[in-house]
C-alpha cells in the first residue's frame, strides 16, 4: 500500500491534487506556515483515523472534503472523507476499489461506510488478519486484534514525534496508544500470530477489566464494613424506643426487621422513663466496651513486653551455646545422658574425648549449664506460637469490640441529637422523626448489601479467571525469544546507519527496546536509553534509521504494513525553520548525509518502500531535486490563496 496523491476540495468545487511517486523518496520542501506538516494528518484521517488533528485557520476554514488514492498491488483504492464538524471528530467515509481509478470530482463524493470498515478493508488488501469487529485507536479492545490503525502508527513520524528524546513511535505519550503499539508490534514483525496478537489485546483488557473490579470490590467491601456499623447503631436505636429487642440478628435479617419496625407503628410507645432506663443503659455499654478496650491493650502490651524479653533473652543464650557447640567442645547431650555421664564419676576431655580419671569440675559444671540453657531456649522456641496466636485473638476481639463501640457511640451520639432537635415537639414526633431517618438510611444502606457485594466478587473472580485462562494460552517466554530474534537484525541495521550518520553511540550494539518503545545502546549488562543520549541531532538521527530499520524488515518479511513512511521536518535540529531553507556550516553535510541515507535505502528496497519527507531544507543536489514533488516557496501553499480570498470575501459584510 503506497499513496500516489492526496487531494483536497474547497466548499465551491475546486480540488488541490498532491501527486506522489510509488516505491521512492518524495520531498516536500517549503517555507513554514505552508501546510507541509498538514499533509501527515490527512494521511492519518484518510486511512481510519477518527479525528483530523488540524489547526484552526485556512484548511478548516476552506476544505470540505479531504482524500486519498492508493496504489495496492495491482488494484487502487479512493478513501475520501468529509471535514469533520467544529468537534475534529468523524467517523464517515467513502471507499471505492479499482483498477484504474483516479482522484475523483467532488460531485463523486458520497459516505459510504465508516471509518471501522474502511480500516478493515484496507488492511485485509494488505495482509492484516482481522477479528470479527475492532475498535478505534484510541483503546486496546477486549475482542480486537491488530488493524490498520496500528499500523500506520508505525508509519508516520511528526514533526514533535521526530525529535523526542522519551518516545519512538507516533502518538506514543497518549492514552492508551503505547499499550497498543506494545500489544501488536510483535504481530506486524512476525513473532505472533494474529489469533496470539488477538490473544495478547483481549489479555491486556482483561487485566484492565481485573484492576478495576479489585478496586470496586475493595471500595464495595468497605462500604458493607461500614454499613455493618450503621445497622448495628440502628439497632441500638431503634432498642432505645422499644421498636425491636435488645438482641440484634444477623446482617440480613436486622435489615428486615429495621424495615418492618419503622414502616408499621408500635403497638405501645415507651414512656419516658424506659427511653430514659435504655438510654443510660446504652450510655453503659459504651463505658464498658471503652474498659474492655483498655483491658485488651494492657495485654497485648503485656504480650509484647513478654515476647520481647524473650526474644532478647534467646539472642543473649544462643551466643555463647552456638559457639561451644560449633568448636565442638561441649557437645550438647541427648535428654537423660548428662546424669549418667555423672554418676559414672568420669569426665570426657573436650579436646582428646578420653576419659579424665580426675574430672576438672569446671567441665561438669559447663556441660550441665549448657543443657540447662538449651532447654530454657527449647522451652522459649514452644512458647512463641503461643505467644503469637494469643496476639491474633486480642487482635481480632479489638476489631470486634471496636466496632460495636462505634455503633453504639453512633446510636448515643444520633439519639442525643434527636433529643435537640424535637425538643419543643409533641411528643409522638420525636419517635416519628427518629423512624423516618432511620428509614432514609436504611434505604440508602441497600445499594451496598451483600447482595452488591457478592456480584462486585463474582466479576472479580471472573475477571481473574480470564486473566489466567490467557496468561495459559499465551507463551510470553516463547513469543519474547522470537520477537528478539527478529530485533536482531533490526538493530545491526540501526547501528550500521548510526555510524554513517556519526550519532553519537553508533560504534556500539544498538537495541530496539519493545518493551519501552525507544531506542537503547550498550550491552546487554548496561543500555543507555535514547532519553540519556545527548543532542536533537542524535535523537532525530535516532528516530530516521530505527523507522527505516523497521520498514527495511517489513519489506523483507513481507509484513503487513503498508509501505509508506512519513518523516516530518526530519533537520529541524540541525537549523531554524524560518532560514531559507538551506543548512549552512558543518550541519550542511549532516543534513545531507540524512537525506542521503534515506535515498539510499528507497533505492535498494524499489519499488518496496515510499518515504515522504515535509522539510524547509532544499538540497541543490540533482538526486535530492529529482525527490523534490512540491516546493512551496513564492506564495506556493497546501491551501490555494484565492480559496482563502473566497473565503474571506463570502464572510465580509
Amino acid at each position: 500500500m503506497q499513496l500516489l496523491a492526496i487531494a483536497l476540495y474547497s466548499r465551491d468545487g475546486r480540488r488541490q491534487v498532491l501527486d506522489f511517486k510509488p516505491g521512492a523518496l518524495n520531498v516536500i520542501t517549503g517555507e513554514s506556515a505552508t501546510g507541509k506538516s498538514a499533509l501527515l494528518d490527512i494521511l492519518d484521517y484518510c486511512t481510519g483515523r477518527d479525528t483530523l488533528q488540524l489547526p484552526v485557520g485556512p484548511i478548516t476554514d476552506t476544505v470540505s472534503w479531504y482524500a486519498a488514492l492508493f496504489q495496492l498491488g495491482d488494484t487502487r483504492a479512493v478513501v475520501a472523507r468529509p471535514a469533520p464538524k467544529s468537534t475534529g471528530r468523524s467517523r464517515q467515509a467513502m471507499l471505492t476499489f479499482g483498477a484504474q481509478l483516479d482522484i475523483p470530482e467532488l460531485t463523486q463524493l458520497a459516505v459510504n461506510t465508516d471509518t471501522t470498515t474502511l480500516r478493515r478493508h484496507l488492511g485485509r488488501r494488505i495482509g492484516i488478519t482481522e477479528s470479527h469487529r475492532l475498535a478505534d485507536d484510541r483503546r486496546v479492545d477486549a475482542e480486537t486484534g491488530a488493524h490498520l490503525g496500528h499500523a500506520m502508527l508505525l508509519c508516520l513520524q511528526g514533526q514533535a514525534d521526530i525529535v523526542s528524546r522519551y518516545g519512538l513511535f507516533h502518538r506514543q505519550g497518549e492514552h492508551f496508544i503505547a499499550q497498543a503499539i506494545k500489544a501488536t508490534l510483535p504481530y506486524f514483525l512476525g513473532a505472533a500470530t494474529f489469533d496470539q496478537a488477538r490473544k495478547q489485546t483481549q489479555l491486556t483488557a482483561a487485566k484492565n477489566r481485573l484492576t478495576d473490579a479489585e478496586a470496586e470490590y475493595d471500595r464495595a467491601g468497605r462500604a458493607s464494613d461500614e454499613a455493618e456499623t450503621t445497622i448495628a447503631a440502628l439497632w441500638r436505636e431503634a432498642h432505645t424506643l422499644g421498636m425491636v429487642p435488645a438482641e440484634a440478628p444477623p446482617r440480613e435479617a436486622a435489615l428486615e426487621a429495621l424495615f418492618a419496625a419503622v414502616t408499621s407503628p408500635p403497638d405501645v410507645q415507651p414512656g419516658d422513663h424506659e427511653f430514659e432506663q435504655r438510654f443510660v443503659n446504652l450510655q453503659r455499654e459504651c463505658d464498658q466496651l471503652r474498659e474492655r478496650l483498655r483491658e485488651l491493650a494492657a495485654d497485648r502490651q503485656t504480650l509484647m513486653e513478654g515476647s520481647s524479653a524473650a526474644d532478647e533473652f534467646a539472642r543473649s543464650a544462643r551466643i555463647p551455646r552456638d559457639r561451644l557447640a560449633s568448636l565442638n567442645l561441649l557437645p550438647l547431650h541427648e535428654e537423660g545422658t548428662e546424669d549418667v555421664a555423672r554418676d559414672s564419676g568420669d569426665s570426657v576431655c573436650p579436646l582428646c574425648r578420653m576419659a579424665a580419671p580426675n574430672p576438672d569440675p569446671s567441665v561438669a559444671a559447663l556441660n550441665r549449664s549448657l543443657h540447662r540453657l538449651s532447654k530454657h531456649l527449647d522451652g522459649v522456641e514452644a512458647t512463641r506460637p503461643a505467644r503469637h496466636k494469643a496476639l491474633e485473638e486480642i487482635s481480632r476481639r479489638t476489631t470486634e469490640l471496636r466496632q460495636q463501640l462505634l455503633a453504639a457511640e453512633k446510636a448515643l451520639k444520633a439519639l442525643t441529637a434527636n433529643r435537640g432537635a424535637t425538643a419543643a415537639l409533641p411528643r409522638q414526633a420525636p419517635s416519628d422523626f427518629i423512624r423516618g431517618r432511620i428509614y432514609g438510611v436504611l434505604s440508602t444502606l441497600r445499594h451496598a448489601d451483600e447482595t452488591g457485594v457478592s456480584r462486585l466478587r463474582r466479576l472479580r473472580d471472573t475477571a481473574r479467571a480470564m486473566v489466567g485462562a490467557l496468561e495459559d494460552e499465551l507463551s510470553p517466554e516463547q513469543e519474547y525469544e522470537a520477537l528478539r530474534a527478529r530485533l536482531v537484525p533490526i538493530g545491526r541495521d540501526i547501528a550500521r546507519w548510526a555510524r554513517e550518520l556519526e550519532l553519537e553511540h553508533g560504534g556500539t550494539d544498538i537495541w530496539l527496546d519493545a518493551d519501552e518503545l525507544t531506542v537503547t545502546v550498550g550491552s546487554d549488562v548496561s543500555r543507555i536509553p535514547m532519553s540519556r543520549i545527548g543532542s536533537a541531532a542524535n535523537w532525530t538521527g535516532y528516530h530516521v534509521v530505527a523507522h527505516l530499520a523497521l520498514h527495511r524488515y517489513f519489506v523483507l518479511q513481507n509484513r503487513p504494513v503498508p509501505r509508506i513512511l512519513v518523516l516530518d521536518q526530519p533537520t529541524q535540529a540541525w537549523y531554524l525553520p524560518d532560514s531559507a531553507g538551506e543548512a549552512s556550516g558543518d550541519d550542511t553535510e549532516a543534513v545531507e548525509r540524512l537525506f542521503r541515507l534515506i535515498h539510499d535505502i528507497v533505492r535498494d528496497l524499489a519499488p518496496d518502500l515510499q518515504v515522504i519527507v515535509c522539510d524547509h531544507v532544499n538540497l541543490p543536489i540533482s538526486w535530492f531535486q529529482q525527490a523534490v514533488v512540491q516546493n512551496w516557496r513564492g506564495g506556493k501553499k497546501l491551501i490555494p490563496q484565492d480559496w482563502i480570498d473566497s473565503v474571506d470575501q463570502a464572510e465580509a459584510p
